[in-house]
């Protein structure tokens, strides 16, 4: 152990996390350039890469996220390249400073946020042969990116400028910056950590996502016991939808890093590993005893996010839905009401309790943040330091967010008219209305923890609810409800005021990737539903591409669009998902009453959204690599922040960076170049460490079910 150390507790963390956003140096250089030429042509060949590596990997079986470290990083190594260039000083102006570098990562990171309309355009046409142009579907997916961007502005005001918010998954990214642009020995290793951890983990990735893809799930159960559904249900997770992956060992940093073991707060991974063993727990004993008419007894899959009919088999959902988006009165009176597995219900159910004690738990622990915007600024919550020195240059006006807002409503609201998306006028402004709602409790929430809350399935239920009898009016409405895009301009937003860059040109940057990304979001899409649409089709995908999001998007409208009315009332076979609603909104009162009674009790460390929606994440993505992760970010997060905190600041994000970036170089070229992402596909011969397509890679007995 160091020496010296200071080894913080866990109710110590939070408090340890701002004060470390506060020791980041307030010197700024007015003098520097900012927004070049170079900048922004760095900025939009990472757009372009990093957008195609979002959208490919949203078609994978677990979809890992770039992270911005990667982009910092490689941004900075082309930068400083391009500096070696002579020329007039539009283009050369000096070396490629920090401003430049922070610019062009902000443009490439916005690109690469993933636009949420692509499930909606995806499930149209791969469920139900719906059909948009190329320029209405772009119409789509940029008002749904920017309707969040004018909510995040309007709101920096408590979500961007007080001294509490930190936004904890930003902290390396600054962290990151101030050391790739210092001087000395630090400096110098950890860019030979950078390049020698990049280079080695591009070349092994190759071995688990083309040659050996066995390496990437290894399940001794499933081994030893390969015909039983039971050992699969437990222990397989190779593939989507598989199993729980208790006790699997993965050695492929694409399944282990999705879920950012080295920067997650160890507060988060604490709550997470407690609601996978719950989720195992609940999930299990819930299809044992076949609750809700969905489990083993009526001989539905342990995990589906698929309609089902009374028997276990598929719902024909493609004959229950009319060309307009109404439900067939006549199909579903000869095919009955359809079913969700009893683990999917109670993650539905979960989901529900995150969100709305997202709200409570938002409101509760941070009452003084959100009440500063009535007070009289005397009273006002302390300012970010690095506000202050912000505050010199020159701001994107109020105004001009809320031009934004108004541009972006008007155009998502134009392509829901003319796409004929069965959503009225009023039914979209609620949608609107509700994803500003929610970005404050979820933004909130990822500011303190870091903490990602997902709850695209409650909107729909909300949607479902409030404007029924339209599958593809819910799938509209739960898009302009997202709130990803708010999140992720808040959090830019935050990181433009750490390194002190003026305001209105970080904006510029951020709706400059956000043009970039659409477009090669929407041609990535409209290319693999064309090259690996039968794949897309199967449940479990065929462990290189998988539809599963897709699916469950599509699952969750038809049976809120179509059946609201029919499930989920009161005494209705789902009542209890809308239900969890209410019962979320209470459950973390009795934990912050508790934690005021008895302080020394750390009840105000529970967090109630952070458990619930771990348990109802449990349920999604390929599950192989998270033992392993868990593993992983106790090793970091424990061990080295708490007995070797020097070597844990010095390497630790740069690792984190190095190995996410070279895994997701390595598969975007093997799946352009062999994986058939762009239709040429050259398969590696099958042989014990490459199972046939029928096979998952750890062996578990996976039956087929053929195309949905």
């Amino acid at each position: 152990m160091e020496k010296n150390a200071t080894r913080p507790t866990v109710a110590e963390e939070p408090r340890l996390i701002v004060e470390e956003a506060l020791l980041f140096p307030l010197d700024d250089d007015e003098s520097i350039p900012v927004m070049t030429f170079r900048a922004l042509c760095v900025g939009i060949l990472e757009a372009l890469l990093g957008a195609t590596m979002t959208q490919l990997f949203f078609f994978k079986p677990v979809h890992m996220k770039i992270q911005p470290l990667f982009f910092q990083i490689t941004t900075f190594l082309l930068g400083r390249a391009l500096a070696l260039i002579p020329g007039p000083k539009w283009w050369n102006p000096g070396p490629f400073n920090i401003k430049e570098t922070t610019i062009a990562s902000v443009i490439s990171t916005s690109a690469s946020v993933g636009a949420y309309a692509v499930e909606m355009l995806s499930a149209e046409e791969l469920y139900f042969d719906r059909h948009h142009s190329f320029l209405t579907s772009f119409a789509i997916l940029l008002s749904s990116q920017m309707i969040g961007y004018g909510w995040a502005g309007l709101l920096q005001p408590i979500l961007v400028y007080p001294a509490a918010i930190v936004f904890p998954d930003m902290l390396p990214s600054v962290a990151l910056f101030h050391s790739l642009f210092g001087s000395g020995k630090d400096t110098a290793d950890q860019m030979t950590m950078f390049k020698r951890i990049f280079m080695t983990t591009s070349l092994y990735e190759v071995l688990p996502s083309y040659f050996m893809p066995a390496l990437s799930a290894i399940s001794l159960p499933c081994l030893v016991l390969p015909k039983e559904q039971i050992v699969t249900n437990l222990f397989g997770g190779a593939q989507p939808l598989e199993g729980l992956g208790f006790f699997e060992l993965s050695l492929d940093w694409f399944l282990i890093g999705s879920g950012g073991p080295l920067y997650t707060p160890f507060i988060a991974q604490i709550h997470h590993i407690f609601g996978v063993f719950s989720a195992a727990l609940i999930f299990s004993f819930a299809y044992s005893h076949s609750w809700f008419d969905g489990g083993i007894q009526q001989k539905f899959p342990f995990l589906s996010v698929a309609l089902h009919q009374k028997n276990g088999s598929f719902y024909p959902v493609n004959l229950i839905v009319n060309q307009d988006g109404s439900p067939n009165l006549e199909a579903i009176e000869t095919h009955g009401l359809p079913y969700f597995s009893s683990s999917y219900v109670v993650a539905q159910i979960f989901g529900s309790l995150a969100l709305s004690s997202a709200v409570t738990h938002v409101t509760l622990h941070n009452w003084d943040l959100l009440s500063s915007m009535f007070r009289q600024n005397k009273s006002k919550p302390a300012l970010d330091p690095h506000r202050i020195v912000c505050k010199k240059y020159r701001d994107f006006p109020r105004w001009g967010f809320a031009l934004l807002s108004l541009f972006s409503i008007g155009l998502g609201l134009g392509a829901s008219i003319w796409s004929n998306s069965g959503l009225p006028p009023l039914g979209f402004l609620v949608a609107i209305l509700l994803s500003a709602v929610f970005t404050l409790a979820v933004g909130f929430l990822n500011a303190i923890t870091g903490f990602h809350l997902h709850f695209s399935a409650v909107v729909q239920m909300l949607g479902g609810l409030l404007f029924r009898g339209n599958v593809f009016g819910n799938m509209y409405f739960t898009t302009a409800s997202t709130v990803v895009q708010s999140v992720g301009m808040l959090k830019d937003l935050k990181l433009g005021q750490y390194m002190h860059i003026p305001p209105i040109f970080l904006v510029t940057s951020q709706c400059l990737g956000t043009v970039v990304g659409v477009t090669v979001n929407l041609i990535v899409m409209r290319t693999m539903l064309l090259n690996q649409r039968e794949v897309l089709l199967l449940p479990n995908g065929n462990g290189i591409f998988s539809g599963f999001s897709v699916a469950a998007f599509e699952a969750h409208s038809v049976s809120w669009g179509a059946f609201s009315s029919k499930l989920f009332l009161y005494d209705q076979r789902y009542f209890c998902i809308p239900m969890a609603i209410v019962v979320g909104l209470l459950l973390p009162i009795p934990f912050f009453v508790a934690g005021k009674l008895w302080p020394k009790g750390k009840f105000d460390l529970v967090n109630v959204p952070l458990l619930t929606g771990s348990i109802s994440t449990g349920y999604s993505g390929a599950n192989a690599g998270r033992f392993v992760n868990m593993a992983v970010g106790m090793m970091s997060q424990f061990w080295a922040r708490r007995y070797h905190p020097r070597l844990f600041r010095k390497y630790n994000y740069i690792c984190s960076a190095a190995l996410d970036g070279g895994t997701q170089v390595a598969i975007l070229v093997l799946s352009v170049l062999f994986q058939g992402t762009f239709g040429l596909q050259v398969k590696f011969p099958n042989y014990f460490l490459n199972p046939g397509p029928n096979t998952p890679h750890d062996y578990c007995h996976m039956p087929r079910k053929g195309h949905r």
